[in-house]
């Protein structure tokens, strides 16, 4: 690998504005050779914004062979641009939700391992410290087997989901209202926007897959859901409550809370007041507070880990495009158990 490496977004817009671009031009080792948006007003003025020369075809920018991809399209056009982009030779960065169902996720996992290139997922949420810390602190044994797990996120998507254009991140550019608004472009409503975090957050804390669940939306049976409930079977045996709900604009900054208990100890913690609590079987409380616990996000987290992969280092556990697809799965059966009122098995595939 040369001392710098070419990269390019894909369908960039108001995300990207916020996240990927703003990650990629501040590393002196990347050079951002292209961009693309299918609005061309909004290609010229990010490129403008960024320096980088910009393409209403996203075939374009592949064409100029960078070494890194971030995707930012909607879900229905992932399996496409991803695997045009692997089989371009690049590591790839795709956002959540990872794919529409179930199947077009497991073909780009499967085409990124067959290719030997990173595909990773946009989970950004275990690098805050709050989650790196609450992860050591598991494998460390501090938690022993997991018995039972609750977590709830709360998230300003409710205007995404209602019509707006706003994702409240930041940028100047606008969401396009179908992105969150029509799920054979989204995927869905929470369960698959906000949730998806949750799910890649819980199997990546506590290293199993769920095996098992069952799950209510509301709407009821809405294909754009504003919250999600879901009870669920871990597969060595633990169960978890997850719930996810779309607030309104009052607060920007993603709401966590969550407990996990385990024969040696649980963890408590406050995303928004960085704030984790340890307890020992002992009856011991470890206090934990920001730095160490800090609860923010950082957008470019992602992104930077996309360039780490590009000069050799291995993909992190928690944005893995193997994890992704069994989220994909996971969404599946939630979206399916709140329409049937059934308890649903997953497959591990």
């Amino acid at each position: 690998m040369s001392a710098t490496i070419k990269a390019a977004v894909l369908s960039a817009g108001a995300w990207s504005q916020s996240s990927h671009l703003p990650a990629l031009t501040a590393d002196p080792r990347v050079e951002l050779v292209a961009l693309s948006s299918p609005n061309a007003e909004m290609a010229a003025s990010l490129g403008a914004q960024f320096g980088a020369p910009h393409f209403a075809d996203w075939r374009e920018a592949l064409a100029l062979r960078p070494d890194i991809v971030v995707v930012s399209s909607p879900p229905v056009a992932h399996e496409e641009q991803v695997i045009a982009a692997l089989e371009a030779g690049a590591h790839v960065l795709v956002e959540k939700p990872f794919a529409l169902s179930a199947g077009p996720a497991r073909r780009m996992r499967d085409t990124a391992e067959r290719l030997g290139k990173a595909l990773l997922v946009g989970f950004g949420w275990p690098a805050a410290p709050i989650f790196t810390l609450s992860r050591q602190l598991i494998e460390a044994g501090e938690i022993g087997a997991v018995e039972h797990l609750t977590m709830h996120l709360a998230v300003n998507t409710r205007g995404l989901l209602s019509g707006s254009t706003d994702g409240g991140w930041g940028g100047k550019a606008a969401s396009n209202t179908a992105t969150y608004t029509d799920k054979a472009i989204s995927a869905g409503g929470s369960a698959a926007v906000t949730m998806s975090h949750q799910l890649g957050m819980v199997e990546w804390l506590v290293g199993e897959p769920i095996v098992a669940l069952n799950a209510s939306t509301f709407p009821p049976k809405s294909d754009i859901d504003l919250h999600t409930s879901v009870n669920a079977e871990f597969a060595g045996g633990g169960s978890a409550a997850l719930s996810a709900a779309s607030t309104h604009p009052y607060l920007a900054r993603p709401q966590w809370h969550f407990a996990l208990y385990g024969r040696n100890g649980q963890l408590w913690a406050d995303s928004v007041a960085d704030t984790l609590r340890l307890v020992r079987a002992s009856g011991e409380v470890v206090e934990y507070r920001a730095p160490e616990a800090s609860g923010l996000y950082d957008p470019g987290a992602p992104t930077k880990a996309l360039i780490a992969c590009a000069f050799g280092a291995p993909a992190p556990a928690g944005l893995t495009a193997r994890l992704a697809a069994h989220v994909v799965a996971v969404t599946d059966a939630i979206y399916l158990s709140a329409k049937t009122n059934q308890k649903l098995q997953i497959e591990i595939l």
